[in-house]
């Protein structure tokens, strides 16, 4: 329903005192015009406006108003509507019934507007080639023959046809035209029956005047896209025999492409790059790029259209480079002429890199003086560009390499997705080169890539002293204008890439080298060039990731170095090199794990002179400069502790690692550090200390660190009340997190958690992660009481106790901090409820049911009832909206309760004597089939757990599941589940019938939201194979039916007697099989579905 509503079929109008009635058209049109114009001018109604005009553009009537909008208006606004409205519904496939032709209709609505607008004249050329594409095949010849014949005839007609041109291919591929992919393809074969009366066309029209040069060169430009379409050349493509998708147009194979004048023109236009006409050379270099997709292949025919490419771009190089590098090392300025220039010279660059491999790859050692001119002049191009002060500009350069090592890497290089392919989301190319690829095996591979090295090394080592130069940044980064650092940063990386892989062709060790002998340069000039230190460092760890560790010599030196280079003080410099310094660290943290005194040190040259220096240098005009220093330092010492953290201990007699924790507590302690850095610091120590053989050492110095971080805490704890707000704490911080003070105490506590495991000879009678808890516990409690307001903070906590538990299990249950604990944790999930706390409790379950201890599964059994039995309360006596408890929470205490459950001897436990049991389980099956009423989306996870727990009630009672263990215990379980669910009396009745009818009544709750999905209708039907496949079969099968009858019209009457005892009997039959008795549940809710869709369409 619009918010304006369509005209009556007639309107009455008042001329010449007379009252008489309009046509139906010119109304309409009137009423179209002003919602045009209320669209564009009325903001307020806009969207209502918008809504009419789409209704309008569906409706049938449409087409008269079109005629008139189209004949009759000036307007560019409300003729360009008309046309794009003629375009959605030609695209659709709906014509008007009372044209024949439409397509003429079309041509004569473009002839009108021959001059203009540009706008509209381009959506009624795409209007007439859509209506093409319904038309048969047959007719495809003579409607292109005649459209050019009629676009030709006059001048004014010229930029239609070149529209036309460029639109006949974008339409081909566009898949809002809703034409089927075969015809797709016949129609793109029949124009490219016609190439030369398109290039013949094209190039009379670009001779018209400067404006159409420039379109005819994009149209010539799509049509040469419109090649791939061609049956032959998709069929080369697919070809995996052929070495995997090697191609070649028709166009190339015979010469016409090359010799085209337009294609002649547009490399004369590049060459001449420094004086022609930008917008001229743009369009050129449109339709060379596209040239050069025409074959991937190095016969003469194909190498003669490459070589005109790439002789074009050296002589646009030639003109372009001298003014380029008189800038020096000075950025370049983004939007001068130049840099426009450049970047049309660029795109040509980059994308010529796979065709630069192939060719040097087939000369090989017969390779001519004048093509090693060739390949020289275009390899010093992409060199130069590489290397450039603007970061566009150089990624050209990047790209060049990057396709270069690429076609060395496969043997096929990057390939473009076909849009001709029926399948886009697989492209043919490249489906091709995966059959191509595994064709060859790996002997053959390996055979090809060291046949090819010896060509592509002198290459690909000039390359890797450009990139050298490319990375360094400005002396001076804050004096240059133009330069911006997130963004050189985001180009390093990609040099970084292209670094790697050339490791591939040269070897990382000549890298290394070539490394090393700058960095001698480097130490021998004076002043010390930083940027150039910066540069070589970054290269070293673009080729750690291939290099042995410590099989050479440049790397050791660097990292000996480092502690004596003369760092920058001030200005953005200082930090620059203090990153640099810090990721040679980390890419080098396995070399310094292996050796000793290295890896002393750089963690000392770490601890106390390298990242005390960050917090006192200045800020950077990045505020983010500044963060990532410190991060990447904080990240690099992290990763030696880790790394290293074994050799640390054992170096010194045991000295090291005490001087080494005693230092970075220094640090984690200093506030002008971000948190998370601390937080990195606070692994490291714990990573260190966890592999101490000596316990005692280990709870000494874990104490020590945690009394160092409780110090900032104790002065927060003093100002706090003396009795605790509970719920009616509220956060008091900025930002709505903890004080990071309590989040790095809490970070202490649990920082050590991975001690290996003692055997038992050898074991302490106590735990030292578990000791220095205990002596804390008491500031644990008093922080955790008075902060249940900050949910980051708690759950931290939760996260902290699951590890420390988990990690010391073996002693936790003689801890006298265990049930405290427990306790304290459910104090704090009643001030501030959050699903973590359960996450908790299940965690614990998980870690000691197994354990078999009485006193143990008492207070296992007992939290879990702390948990669950006020959530199953409160979901029973309110909805779920009502409760003040989240879904998320919900889902969170069933989970722990199905995992409590799971375990016999805390299920016979809670059986036996646990008095929440039987109001918790009456409360579940009251609210299970609301849940799925009021919103099963959201409560999907709740109604899931819900059902574990009610299916694994169901298991224990039922002799299968402890046929094989004839302990007495099972039995009495057996028993005591059977007595639970159809013998005592809980709230509300006897568990089994409410259960059957509660299941029921979910499965009709859940037809509406689709059977198969999610986990309701499937976990369902699991608990309900667990009632007929146990003890309760008998009692099921008889009251199933029933249960079915008392379902809420029309599904209590779906079925009939007859079809209920069939159903009942085929469930019985697939109780055995879980997938098929699935199954049939959910055939059952897919009927419930149809039925309510039924009624609600008939009501």
């Amino acid at each position: 329903r619009t918010p304006f509503p369509p005209p009556p079929p007639t309107s009455p109008l008042i001329s010449r005192g007379r009252l008489h009635f309009a046509p139906p058209g010119l109304v309409m049109a009137a009423q179209v015009v002003g919602h045009i114009h209320g669209l564009h001018r009325d903001f307020a109604n806009a969207q209502a406006h918008s809504k009419w005009l789409e209704h309008f553009q569906q409706s049938p009537e449409a087409w008269s108003v079109l005629h008139e909008l189209l004949v009759g208006s000036q307007e560019e606004v409300v003729v360009y509507f008309a046309a794009h409205t003629l375009v959605t519904k030609l695209q659709a496939g709906h014509f008007p019934n009372s044209v024949a032709n439409f397509g003429q209709e079309v041509m004569r609505y473009l002839v009108q507007f021959w001059g203009g607008p540009p706008a509209v004249r381009r959506q009624l050329v795409v209007a007439l080639v859509d209506s093409a594409l319904w038309r048969p095949v047959s007719e495809d010849a003579q409607w292109l023959t005649e459209s050019v014949r009629q676009l030709s005839e006059r001048a004014e007609g010229v930029p239609c046809l070149l529209e036309l041109f460029t639109a006949i291919p974008e339409e081909c591929v566009n898949r809002k035209v809703l034409v089927d992919f075969q015809r797709r393809l016949s129609f793109a074969s029949s124009m490219l029956q016609h190439n030369s009366l398109v290039l013949d066309t094209l190039w009379k029209a670009s001779q018209t005047n400067a404006a159409c040069a420039v379109a005819a060169l994009h149209s010539c430009a799509r049509w040469m896209r419109l090649q791939h379409a061609s049956p032959a050349l998709r069929a080369q493509k697919r070809a995996s025999g052929s070495g995997g998708g090697v191609y070649t147009s028709e166009l190339v194979r015979n010469g016409v492409a090359h010799d085209n004048p337009l294609v002649q023109q547009a490399a004369q236009q590049i060459g001449n790059i420094g004086v022609a006409s930008i917008e001229l050379c743009r369009g050129c270099a449109d339709l060379l790029s596209e040239m050069l997709l025409l074959s991937n292949e190095t016969h003469p025919q194909a190498r003669a259209l490459h070589l005109l490419v790439v002789q074009a771009v050296v002589a646009g190089g030639r003109q372009l480079v001298p003014p380029l590098q008189a800038n020096g090392d000075t950025w370049l300025q983004p939007d001068s002429e130049l840099v426009a220039r450049a970047s049309v010279l660029g795109r040509l660059v980059g994308e010529l890199g796979g065709t630069f491999a192939r060719l040097v790859l087939a000369e090989g050692a017969a390779q001519t003086q004048e093509m090693s001119g060739h390949f020289n002049d275009l390899c010093e191009v992409a060199l130069v560009f590489c290397s450039l002060r603007h970061t566009d500009l150089a990624k050209c350069g990047l790209d060049f390499w990057y396709s270069v090592l690429a076609l060395h890497s496969d043997g096929i290089g990057a390939q473009e997705e076909d849009p001709f392919d029926e399948d886009a989301s697989t492209p043919v190319l490249l489906r091709g080169a995966v059959d191509g690829w595994q064709a060859r095996c790996a002997e053959g591979e390996k055979l090809r890539k060291a046949t090819e090295r010896p060509f592509l090394v002198p290459y690909i080592q000039k390359m890797v002293k450009a990139h050298c130069r490319a990375v360094r940044y400005p002396a001076e980064p804050e004096r240059e204008e133009h330069f911006e650092w997130d963004e050189f940063v985001r180009f390093r990386e990609l040099c970084s890439v292209n670094i790697t892989e050339a490791c591939v062709v040269v070897g990382p060790s000549w890298i290394i080298e070539h490394i090393g002998t700058l960095l001698e340069d480097i130490c021998s000039r004076q002043p010390f060039a930083w940027q150039d230190m910066d540069a070589c460092v970054f290269m070293l760890t673009g080729v750690a990731s291939r290099a042995a560790a410590g099989q050479d010599a440049v790397i050791p030196k660097l990292i000996e170095l480092l502690p004596s280079l003369p760092y920058p003080t001030e200005g953005f410099k200082a930090l620059l090199l203090r990153c640099a310094a810090s990721r040679l660290v980390l890419f080098t943290s396995g070399y310094l794990a292996l050796n000793q005194e290295p890896c002393k040190r750089i963690l000392q040259f770490l601890t106390l002179h390298h990242l005390p220096a960050i917090p006192s240098l200045q800020q950077a005009p990045d505020p983010d400069a500044k963060k990532y220093c410190e991060a990447i330092a904080c990240d690099a010492l992290k990763m030696v502790m880790t790394a290293a953290r074994k050799g640390i201990v054992a170096a010194e007699d045991g000295k090291l690692w005490k001087e080494v924790v005693t230092a970075v507590i220094a640090l984690v302690a200093d506030p002008r550090y971000n948190v998370d850095c601390r937080a990195q610091l606070v692994f490291g120590i714990g990573q260190v200390l966890s592999v101490l053989e000596n316990w005692n050492e280990l709870e000494q110095m874990l104490g020590i660190f945690c009394s160092r971080m409780q110090e900032p805490v104790n002065r927060i704890l003093d100002t706090l009340p003396a009795e605790p707000l509970g719920s009616r704490a509220s956060k008091t911080t900025r930002d709505g997190k903890a004080p990071l003070e309590l989040k790095l105490y809490v970070a202490a506590l649990s920082s050590v958690y991975n001690i290996p495991n003692r055997c038992e000879a050898e074991r302490p009678d106590h735990h030292p992660v578990l000791a220095v808890v205990e002596r804390h516990y008491a500031t644990i409690e008093k922080v955790c009481i008075h902060h249940t307001q900050y949910e980051d903070l708690m759950e931290q906590v939760c996260l902290a106790f699951s590890y420390i538990l988990g990690f010391a299990r073996e002693y936790v249950p003689d801890s006298p901090i265990f049930v405290p604990m427990m306790k304290l944790m459910a104090r704090c999930c009643e001030q501030h409820p959050q699903p973590f706390y359960m996450g908790l409790v299940r965690g614990v379950v998980g870690f000691f049911a197994p354990a078999g201890s009485d006193e143990l599964d008492t207070v296992l059994v007992d939290l879990t009832g702390l948990f669950i039995a006020p959530v199953a309360r409160r979901l029973a006596t309110s909805s779920a909206a009502e409760t003040s408890l989240t879904p998320q929470i919900h889902a969170a205490a069933y989970e722990m309760l199905a995992e409590t459950i799971r375990h016999w001897n805390l299920a016979l436990l809670a059986f036996r004597s646990a008095q929440w049991l039987p109001e918790t389980l009456s409360d579940t099956i009251e609210v299970l089939p609301r849940l799925a009423e009021e919103n099963q989306a959201v409560h999907e996870k709740t109604i899931g757990s819900m059902l574990r727990f009610l299916r694994n009630v169901l298991l224990w009672g039922s002799s299968e599941t402890s046929k094989n263990d004839p302990a007495p215990e099972l039995k009495d379980l057996q028993m005591m589940a059977q007595a639970l669910m159809a013998e005592k009396q809980i709230p509300r009745g006897i568990a089994l019938p409410r259960l059957l009818r509660a299941l029921t009544w979910l499965l009709a709750a859940a037809a509406p939201n689709g059977a198969s999905k999610g986990e309701v209708v499937p976990g369902a039907a699991e608990v309900i194979r667990a009632l007929f496949t146990g003890p309760f079969e008998y009692q099921v099968s008889s009251q199933f039916p029933a249960v079915l009858r008392e379902l809420p019209q029309p599904l209590g009457g779906l079925f009939n007697e007859v079809e209920q005892q069939r159903l009942v009997q085929q469930l019985k039959m697939e109780k055995a099989d879980i997938r098929r008795f699935v199954r049939t549940i959910i055939t059952v809710v897919e009927q419930f579905a149809v039925v309510l869709k039924k009624t609600q369409f008939s009501g």
